[in-house]
């Protein structure tokens, strides 16, 4: 019985890594083909590490997927110290799928043939790119730039909001482009392939709202509560349960998190307790410790 259950436990554990896999090679070549296709063309960008490669194309002739490695090296090594091997590791991963994506996918010819307008390319450039970082998000990574830069800093910090750490930083690269390019039109459209982009990762990564009350039902709540409050930084209300089938008792684990936390919370249960029941609800509006400006 017990082989049988670490067969089958061996077996979950492989497709889950061939699943997340998948989601990074299809994530990482969507985000490429939005912004070669797209933005790049016309000088627009969703901000994040992509935006200053964009500034170093055009100003120094710089490949793009050299310049995000470039960019993105430092933070790899922070990152590593900061918020733990498995999820640095998986953001390497799509980086460099990303990057090599760019360089080998150029679409020039269709692009030449094709040129659509600003407001065209702004669109479609925040739904492609937008559909790809949450597949990227979906297997528990990130492509780097400005999201890991906004959880550096964010870890480091005694900074309550995610998303205002993010605003900033996309902010101050998408009014880089502005003054580098000295010419609006690029930054307003930019504003819109960002907002475009991000409103697809919430619909399509995390439902239509932003915010998600996780609950959760296990038999092992001292391995869950722990990486919950130690590595989400994130609080948890506990309510001792007794399961009305089963009359065993169990623990109720109630905590809030942000978008970019689902994914990690799902592997906290994997890890932890394969057995528990978990289940996700939105929340309108959370007022509090950590969402006073989410």
């Amino acid at each position: 019985m017990a082989k049988t259950k670490e067969k089958s436990k061996k077996k979950n554990n492989f497709l889950n890594i061939l699943i997340e896999i998948v989601l990074m090679v299809v994530g990482s070549y969507l985000v490429s083909l939005g912004i070669n296709m797209f933005l790049l063309p016309h000088k627009m960008t969703t901000g994040g590490a992509s935006g200053i490669a964009t500034i170093l194309y055009y100003l120094f002739n710089l490949p793009m997927g050299l310049s995000i490695l470039l960019v993105n090296l430092p933070l790899f090594i922070i990152s590593l110290y900061k918020l733990g091997v498995k999820f640095s590791f998986k953001t390497i991963v799509a980086t460099v799928l990303l990057s090599t994506f760019l360089e080998i996918f150029k679409y020039d010819n269709i692009i030449a043939n094709n040129s659509t307008d600003l407001f065209i390319s702004c669109i479609f450039g925040g739904l492609i790119v937008g559909l790809g970082l949450s597949l990227v998000l979906r297997a528990g990574a990130s492509t780097g730039g400005s999201d890991l830069l906004a959880q550096i800093i964010y870890k480091m910090t005694k900074l309550q909001s995610l998303s205002n750490i993010l605003l900033m930083i996309e902010t101050v690269i998408i009014l880089s482009i502005m003054i580098v390019f000295k010419d609006i039109n690029i930054g307003l459209y930019s504003i819109i392939a960002l907002f475009v982009s991000t409103k697809v990762i919430d619909i399509v990564f995390a439902g239509v709202d932003y915010i998600k009350v996780v609950t959760i039902i296990t038999k092992k709540s001292d391995t869950i509560i722990e990486p919950i409050l130690n590595d989400l930084k994130r609080g948890a209300t506990v309510t001792h349960s007794i399961g009305a089938h089963s009359g065993e008792e169990v623990t109720t684990i109630t905590c809030i998190v942000t978008r970019p936390q689902i994914s990690k919370i799902k592997d906290i249960i994997r890890e932890n307790d394969s057995n528990a029941m978990m289940y996700i609800t939105t929340a309108n509006e959370v007022k509090g410790n950590g969402f006073n400006d989410v």
